[in-house]
């Protein structure tokens, strides 16, 4: 992550240009306040997904130095309603802090993972918004335990041991 906060034009460019990421059809970079890194995306649906008129979404990432704090703000369809998105700060809730590292981004997994992280929720909250339903087993909301949720599914813990970063 430190070459998104050397250089976010540059890191930007390589999303569009190089990375092997899907969907990013427009993106600048800059620095901004405290150091962070903007970078502006806008993000075009699977293929099966834009014949069924999922939206070109444009999203603004903001990364704060070091690198582990990252706000993920929908820039199109104001007013659309969203199943997770922090209600303070208008950011998309990416991620459940408590979850086990093997469930959740972290600095060290770079730059296209997370702009993988952040294209997947948006065309999960467009198919909430069609369906009612989280395409996906999806962390709780509002608790205020300091334990991470419970994995429900077979296939859930089965992806937590494949992916497990100890």
């Amino acid at each position: 992550m430190s070459a998104v906060f050397d250089d976010p034009a540059a890191a930007a460019d390589h999303l569009l240009r190089h990375a092997d990421v899907f969907g990013v059809a427009q993106a600048t970079g800059r620095t901004g306040p405290l150091g962070s890194a903007l970078l502006e995306l806008t993000l075009v649906p699977l293929p099966a997904l834009a014949a069924e008129d999922y939206p070109i979404e444009q999203v603004r990432l903001v990364i704060m130095p070091p690198g582990d704090r990252v706000h993920a703000y929908p820039r199109t369809g104001r007013g659309r309603p969203y199943k997770h998105r922090n209600p303070q700060i208008a950011d998309l809730c990416l991620q459940y802090d408590r979850d086990d590292p093997a469930l959740r981004w972290l600095p060290a997994d770079g730059l296209e993972p997370l702009v993988t992280l952040v294209h997947r929720h948006l065309i999960f909250e467009e198919t909430w918004r069609r369906t009612g339903d989280w395409p996906c087993e999806d962390a709780p909301h509002g608790d205020d335990r300091r334990a991470p949720h419970r994995v429900a599914t077979t296939t859930m813990r089965r992806e937590l041991a494949r992916w497990s970063r100890t």
